[in-house]
């Protein structure tokens, strides 16, 4: 009985030992989650981004000529850009005025992740040709648009996927 206590007790210890890997001062660290490390996975957060600026100016596109916004667009956009976005869909709807994009071309010019992963900033540039309707009519001419724009992105939780947060637009 001796003998099996005492050897439970060194197996236990044994366990615990191992557990420990010795400690040698060393303290044995994770990274927060929702952080990356590698170049790989800051390859694969900006082209999260990318995909999230791609998704949000198809969004854009859908509530022009809709002039609502629909339930899934906070799986692309959030915070003041959504009630920015809700705001000008709602102004249009009560002058009547509807927006049909004729041709669309988003550039990217770049993308800054912070060092925490957690947000992204991006310089897009949106060529685009449209043309207003009134009743449903076309109203005047197709208009081409240049615009530029800094957009901040954060990340949702842990995962790879981001969405478009705040729109500035550039003079």
């Amino acid at each position: 009985m001796t003998r099996r206590v005492g050897t439970v007790l060194i197996v236990l210890l044994l366990a615990i030992a191992a557990g420990c890997d010795g400690g040698d001062g060393e303290v044995a660290t994770q990274p927060p989650p929702g952080t990356t490390s590698t170049t790989t996975g800051e390859a694969a957060l900006k082209d999260a981004v990318r995909q999230a600026l791609r998704r949000n100016d198809r969004l854009s596109g859908y509530v022009l000529w809709r002039n609502r916004v629909p339930a899934w667009a906070t799986q692309t956009t959030r915070g003041p850009a959504l009630v920015t976005l809700r705001q000008s869909a709602a102004d249009r709807r009560k002058r009547g005025v509807r927006i049909r994009t004729l041709a669309n071309r988003l550039e990217i010019s770049s993308i800054e992740l912070d060092p925490s992963y957690t947000t992204a900033t991006a310089t897009v540039r949106s060529i685009q040709r449209v043309r207003p309707y009134r009743g449903g009519k076309p109203s005047g001419r197709a208009v081409k648009l240049d615009e530029r724009a800094d957009v901040e992105l954060r990340r949702v939780g842990a995962s790879d996927r981001f969405v478009v947060w705040k729109v500035r637009v550039l003079g």
